[in-house]
């Protein structure tokens, strides 16, 4: 049975968390979508694991998916899993399989909320070394919370190691079980911190998660923890933007390692910057919205190269009139299919859009739909971008959740879904990864 280890996508029920400016209680709860590769019916065993580790065996669930398909399972209804679940869960089956994990955060009538997504972690992506480019205590609002998961067969102790010199640790992981890091909580971390982290197991491998939450404002911004396979001499962002429909982009760059080495990111435009990262100062923030060599309203992508040593980023996206904000990965390595477990159109409000960044010969991308249909790009010369918008689609007709299919005629591409729920109380901005399928 092929798996794919996700952590923390089952509910973080935050106990007694509070937003003073309504004093509400907000509970989290989890969902995840998961999709089918292969043309074959899918069997399915979901397991999840509580606070302690322990399999919730009333809870599991067999299910099966239709080739080419996917299938949505909201913890909420899950009536075998305890009120005030908070745990993980380990997806096996069949035939390849593609996952991603969604966390609402809400009081009862949704009137405040926040959102966050994540693409789930195939078994081969676990590690024992996890980086985390940005960690922020009371920063602008913002505190991050990470979450690491067993994701082996025995036991992990688990440590992370701040930029600032402190350090959090946990002992006795069990397999499948997750325990979160809660950076308000991280002794002799002071407010305003911003930094990074590396968590190391013993024991073992893990994948880990990271929630970047302003809880005043209500925002939240997710993205998955990077393995020394995550990382490279060469990174891509397909989606950036200025100022483009309110939304500005910034992209955190960290360098792996020892040593001094030189950033160079260049935008679709073809504006360059460079900067110099050591040991003293490991990681920069570049931000584009200050970025004056970048048209109003622009909508791009970059490529962010390194002279000598492994980087990583996350590029963080914010409204910040409608207070939307969400997260991605910066992509070490492209391929020639990428899949999205979950696409929307008028779907409960929301809507999604896709973008790819075509790093191969000139060449068409292709998006196609689980209803069947499929929509292709312009010609996209090497770098440029194409944006796949469903909520103007209208073969997929009102109230689609289904999945989509990406391939750019052969040639290696990157490609980001965005999730965008109605304007209104909260952030309802979600962003992942598409997810490289053989």
């Amino acid at each position: 049975m092929k798996r794919v280890v996700s952590a923390a996508l089952i509910v973080f029920v935050l106990a007694a968390l509070t937003v003073s400016a309504a004093n509400a209680q907000l509970t989290t709860v989890t969902s995840f979508q998961v999709q089918n590769l292969s043309g074959d019916t899918a069997n399915l065993q979901i397991v999840f694991y509580d606070a302690n580790g322990d399999e919730v065996s009333a809870a599991t669930v067999s299910d099966t998916i239709a080739g080419n398909s996917s299938k949505l399972y909201t913890q909420g209804n899950n009536t075998d899993l305890p009120s005030g679940f908070n745990g993980s869960v380990v997806i096996s089956a069949d035939q390849e399989v593609a996952a991603i994990g969604v966390q609402k955060t809400a009081n009862n009538d949704d009137s405040q909320q926040y959102q966050g997504t994540y693409s789930g972690f195939a078994g081969t992506q676990a590690a024992e070394t996890f980086y985390i480019p940005t960690v922020m205590k009371a920063f602008y609002g913002y505190t991050t919370e990470i979450s690491v998961q067993n994701a082996g067969s025995s036991n992990v102790d688990v440590n992370v190691s701040y930029s600032g010199g402190q350090s959090d640790s946990t002992t006795g992981l069990k397999p499948g079980e997750a325990h979160r890091f809660d950076n308000a909580d991280t002794s002799g971390m002071a407010d305003g911190f911003i930094g990074s982290a590396t968590i190391s197991a013993t024991g073992g491998p893990i994948v880990a998660v990271v929630n970047q939450v302003n809880e005043a404002a209500l925002e939240e911004q997710t993205y998955e923890g990077f393995s020394a396979a995550g990382a490279g001499t060469e990174l891509y962002t397909p989606v950036l933007m200025r100022n483009f429909y309110q939304y500005n982009t910034s992209i955190k760059v960290q360098k792996i390692g020892s040593g001094s080495t030189d950033v160079t990111i260049t935008y679709s435009n073809g504006h360059a910057e460079t900067q110099t990262l050591t040991d003293a100062s490991d990681s920069y923030l570049f931000t584009q919205q200050n970025e004056t060599n970048l048209p109003a309203s622009w909508l791009g992508s970059a490529t962010i190269t390194s002279t000598s040593l492994d980087i990583i980023a996350v590029v963080n996206q914010q409204n910040t009139t409608t207070g939307k904000a969400a997260s991605y990965n910066g992509f070490a390595q492209a391929a020639a299919r990428f899949v999205g477990p979950n696409v929307m159109k008028s779907f409960y409000g929301f809507n999604t859009s896709v973008q790819v960044q075509n790093l191969g010969s000139s060449t068409t991308c292709t998006a196609s739909f689980s209803n069947g249909t499929s929509q292709t790009s312009s010609t996209l010369a090497q770098g440029q971008t194409y944006l796949f918008t469903q909520g103007n689609n209208n073969d997929l007709g009102s109230s689609f959740a289904g999945s989509v299919d990406l391939t750019c005629g052969g040639e290696d591409f990157v490609a980001v879904v965005n999730q965008e729920g109605p304007t209104g109380p909260g952030d309802t901005q979600m962003a992942y990864n598409a997810i490289p399928a053989p």
